[in-house]
């Protein structure tokens, strides 16, 4: 507990925990949201292909 005996080191510290913690939480939401609009993509994609009358050609790209 040296460390901590510095006063401006731990309000500094605090403040990179805090903000790297937000920063953590911001970046996980946003891949969890990009991952749900991928699979909506993939189910419009599917749906789309199921409605088409027999013998259509499919003229969607490749997926990735």
């Amino acid at each position: 507990m040296i460390l901590a005996t510095s006063e401006a080191f731990t309000k500094t510290f605090g403040l990179i925990c805090t903000f790297g913690g937000i920063g953590l939480i911001v970046m996980i939401i946003s891949v969890y949201i990009a991952i749900q609009i991928r699979g909506e993509h993939r189910q419009n994609r599917e749906y789309l292909l199921s409605r088409r009358p027999p013998g259509a050609r499919d003229s969607s790209p490749p997926e990735t």
